[in-house]
Parts: C-alpha cells; sequence; structure tokens
C-alpha cells in the first residue's frame, strides 16, 4: 500500500517539542519549501488551564487514563495542510468505532483521538475548525487533527494518505457554512503550532550563535596573523634569495605568497560571517527585551531565530574550514609538545657532505603541506605530526622579516609572547638543495637551514647520483658562496682552475652497488 507520512515543515522548523511531542528537527530536512499559510494563533492561551478543565473527561489513546484532555493548552495555532484519505482515521482508531481495523499496534503504537468519544453530548458543540483545536490542542503528542463529513473531528500524531477516489473535501462544517470540514471519505487535515517562549529561544539562540561567534573571531584572528607572517615574510625573503640566484628557495616565497592569499579569503569570509551574528545579537537582545503578544512581533522575532541558526550553522562551517587551513600551525603552536623536537633532525648537509652541515642552507621537494609560521621546534613538530609523508623541511628563521618592523608590530609581538617564528616549508620528498659558505660562524639553529628527519636518513647517503639508480638521492645539490656564485659539487674529484675541490658526497661504483 502506497503512503505518504506527512510531518509539517513549518511546525518543526519554528519550535521545540513540547511534552513528548515528537518533531523533526530542521536540520533533518531535505527538500522543504516555506510558503505563506493562514495560521489562526492563540498564543496568550499557552499554559493557561484549560476553560473545561472543570469536565471530567475519560482520556483516550494507548494510555487511556493517562491522557486528560482540556486540562493544559499545549497548541498555540493552527493552519491546514491537505486533504487525503487518511490511513490512521481508519486503521489507527485503537478505541473507536474502527477497532476491529486497527493495524498500528507492531507500526507505531499509536492511536487517534475522537471529540465524540470523550466529550459528553450535552457539552458537544457545532463543529468548526476552531472547535476540534479547542479540544485536539490540549490532548498530548498530536500533532494534527482532522475533519471529516461536517462533523466528525479527531487528533492524530500524524496523518498518511493513503491512495483513494477522485471526491474532495467538500462537507461544510455543521458550526459555520463558510468552512469546509472534510468529506465523505476524506480528511480536512490541520497541523497544530506548538506552545514555545519566543523571548527564551530568541535568547538561547543568540547565545549559541555567539559562542560560536567568539569561536569564529579567535581563529579568524590566528589566521589573519599568521597570513601577515607568510605574506611579510616570504616577500622579504624572496627578495634576499632572488639577488642571490637561489631560485628554489624564491618559489617557496611565492607559494607561501599564495597561501596567505588563501587564508586571506577564508578570512574575509569568516569576518562577514561574524559582522552577522553582531547584527542578529543586537536585534534579538532588542526583541527579546520588547513586547511578544502580538501575531507581528512574534513572527519577526521566529524570522529572527532562524537567520541566527543560519548564521551559526555558517560559522560553524567556517570555523570548519579555518581549522582546516590551520592544522599543521595548530600542531607546531603547542609549545610543550613541541620542546627539543628539532633535535630528531639534522641539516640536509649532514646526509650529503659533513664538511658543509653547519652552512646555512635551503633545499626543495615535494611539499607534505601547506606553508606554515611557526619556531623551529615547532616545525619541527608539525613534520612530526605528518608521520607518513614528511621527511625534511626548509626553515627560515623570523629575524630577517624584523627588517620591516613597522609593517609587521603584530608578528613581533608574537614572538615576543612565544619566541621568534619563521616561515616552514615541509617535504614528503627532498629533491634539491644549496648550501652557502664565506658567512660568519654562527649556531645553525639561528640559520636559514634545510633538515632532514634522523630516523629516515641515518646511516645513509642522499648526495645526488649521476646513475641515476638511488631512488632516494638528490636530484641537485649546490654550493653558494656570499657573493652567491654558484659552484657546481656533482663533478669528479680533479683540479679545477689550478685548484682541488673535495667533493667527499660523490658516489663509487661500489657505493651505487
Amino acid at each position: 500500500m502506497a503512503f505518504i507520512k506527512v510531518v509539517a515543515p513549518l511546525l518543526a522548523l519554528l519550535t521545540a517539542p513540547v511534552d513528548g511531542a515528537k518533531v523533526h528537527h530542521p536540520h533533518h530536512l531535505r527538500g522543504a519549501e516555506t510558503a505563506s499559510v493562514a495560521m489562526h494563533l492563540f498564543r496568550h492561551d499557552c499554559g493557561k488551564r484549560s476553560k473545561f478543565s472543570s469536565l471530567q473527561i475519560p482520556g483516550a489513546g494507548m494510555e487511556p487514563s493517562a491522557i486528560k484532555p482540556f486540562t493544559q493548552v499545549l497548541k498555540d495555532g493552527f493552519y491546514e495542510v491537505d486533504c487525503v484519505k487518511d490511513y490512521l482515521f481508519e486503521h489507527g482508531d485503537k478505541f473507536g468505532d474502527h477497532f476491529a481495523s486497527y493495524k498500528l499496534q507492531e507500526v507505531t503504537n499509536v492511536s487517534i483521538v475522537h471529540y465524540a468519544a470523550h466529550v459528553p453530548k450535552e457539552d458537544r458543540e457545532q463543529m468548526t475548525h476552531e472547535v476540534c483545536f479547542e479540544f485536539c490542542r490540549t490532548v498530548p503528542d498530536m500533532l494534527f487533527f482532522g475533519l471529516t463529513n461536517g462533523r466528525g473531528c479527531y487528533c492524530a500524531p500524524y496523518y498518511e494518505a493513503e491512495a483513494s477516489d477522485s471526491s474532495e473535501c467538500d462537507e461544510v462544517c455543521d458550526g459555520d457554512k463558510g468552512l469546509i470540514c472534510g468529506g465523505k471519505t476524506k480528511s480536512s487535515l490541520f497541523s497544530m503550532h506548538m506552545c514555545s517562549n519566543t523571548a527564551e529561544m530568541l535568547t538561547n539562540g543568540a547565545t549559541s550563535m555567539t559562542e560560536v561567534g567568539s569561536e569564529l573571531f579567535a581563529l579568524s584572528e590566528a589566521t589573519r596573523k599568521a597570513s601577515t607572517a607568510l605574506q611579510s615574510g616570504a616577500s622579504t625573503y624572496q627578495d634576499k634569495f632572488g639577488q642571490a640566484g637561489d631560485p628554489g628557495a624564491s618559489d617557496l616565497m611565492q607559494s607561501a605568497k599564495a597561501f596567505a592569499g588563501v587564508l586571506d579569503k577564508a578570512v574575509g569570509v569568516a569576518g562577514e560571517v561574524s559582522k552577522s551574528a553582531s547584527d542578529l545579537d543586537g536585534k534579538a537582545k532588542a526583541a527579546a527585551g520588547g513586547e511578544l503578544s502580538s501575531s507581528k512581533t512574534v513572527g519577526e522575532a521566529e524570522d529572527l531565530i532562524k537567520a541566527m541558526e543560519q548564521t551559526t550553522t555558517k560559522a560553524e562551517a567556517s570555523i570548519e574550514e579555518l581549522e582546516g587551513l590551520m592544522s599543521a600551525m595548530a600542531g607546531a603552536a603547542d609549545e610543550e609538545a613541541s620542546k627539543d623536537a628539532v633535535k630528531q633532525y639534522y641539516p640536509a648537509m649532514y646526509f650529503v657532505n659533513k664538511t658543509f652541515d653547519k652552512m646555512p642552507s635551503t633545499c626543495t621537494g615535494e611539499a607534505s603541506e601547506k606553508p606554515i609560521v611557526a619556531s623551529l621546534d615547532g616545525c619541527a613538530r608539525a613534520c612530526d605530526n605528518d608521520l607518513h609523508e614528511c621527511v625534511g623541511f626548509s626553515y627560515f628563521p623570523g629575524a630577517a622579516q624584523q627588517q620591516q618592523q613597522q609593517q609587521q608590530q603584530l608578528l613581533l609581538q608574537q614572538q615576543q609572547q612565544e619566541g621568534p617564528s619563521g616561515l616552514c616549508f615541509l617535504f614528503s620528498k627532498l629533491k634539491t638543495i644549496r648550501y652557502y659558505t664565506g658567512c660568519s660562524e654562527q649556531d645553525s639553529h639561528n640559520d636559514v637551514m634545510c633538515y632532514g628527519k634522523l630516523s629516515k636518513f641515518e646511516s645513509t647517503d642522499i648526495a645526488p647520483n649521476p646513475s641515476g639508480k638511488c631512488e632516494g638521492c638528490l636530484k641537485e645539490a649546490k654550493q653558494a658562496d656570499a657573493a652567491s656564485s654558484e659552484l657546481e659539487l656533482s663533478e669528479p674529484r680533479h683540479s679545477r682552475a689550478g685548484g682541488s675541490t673535495a667533493v667527499p658526497f660523490e658516489r663509487t661504483p661500489n657505493q651505487d652497488a
């Protein structure tokens, strides 16, 4: 049997469950459309005792003794949703005239509740939409009411439309000839709007939105600072290594600038979301502190609640994007976890030619992560975190960026609080290296340096191999002096220009074997 289970989208969108009512959350609805509908509202009655509360009416439902209609108002409005032959009217009536046809015991275990079965004949009113609503809105767990044959009224937790004839809902209501109350075989069905504390919903919605907004703002600020550091540091180093004839290092700086642009774009999106959240928060506070009794003000408040939910969702998406972009930097920023991490890394020249392992060096390779801003230990920690990919990194300390102090005040403040940070490029494979001789003797930790992971390269030689048989070897290794004049070091050992240049990392045939 083909049928459609209906749950009113507008009801689920604007309200929260009351007294155990089962309502789909709006985030689980797919393909829902919004539309203007005529809704009859009686918000002033919410929570009050019904005017019929003095009557001792027996309950109905799956536990008749627990159901007490006309005791408390649970719904504050209704609107028409359909005209169908309702499966529940015939097969969901456990205690009424159709009890012999009841089929929901093992399905949903619910029963409809009839007005005529629970209101004494002398107290019944001629049927209208409001008469049926007045009854059904006090029955717990009922979200719909149906009208049949001009006078029948029943309450239901949902309805199911089943195949039927071409007849329509064309029976006028006994109590109002200007209204339709179902047909001979079909029901006029109405969804009921749950009572809700709109002011409380405004406050709760604003609170949730601002909490997410605060997290977004903090992450956005960290991302903006990282972008500034990448952009300014890369500009400085790109100029320097461009003049030194180091295209590999210049290309690294260009990649840092490109990633800084990606970060800037994400920060821009986050800023727009934050501004929307701030504007909505102000409106929510004003609305929550005002009068929410009229249909107009309540409608505006509900629109505001929906807007805050949408903005919160956008903020969460923006946070997720920023966290993804900043994931490597976040791991590197953990000072406690990063302490002494670089001790597990040696200058890459150590695995090429130990004679030059203290010299400043740059390297290129296959990137395992986007460029990051980090301390030297933080850079090593980021490589550790990229356990199955990263084998080394090229590090450019932040000290070089201090030449532009006015443009980098934020970065300098960060350095004062967290120690000096530089630019870090992580590699899954090292391809080329360039080392600089003729510099003053310095601690290698303060220099531009290419590092290799000791656990990866220990007892190995990654010097360029002309045979091309060494998969882990560098493709190129070059020396540059202080004047940026380059010398090829992969040439055979012989006198060069009247002198000899030792190339201890050149492989011999035995080594290749």
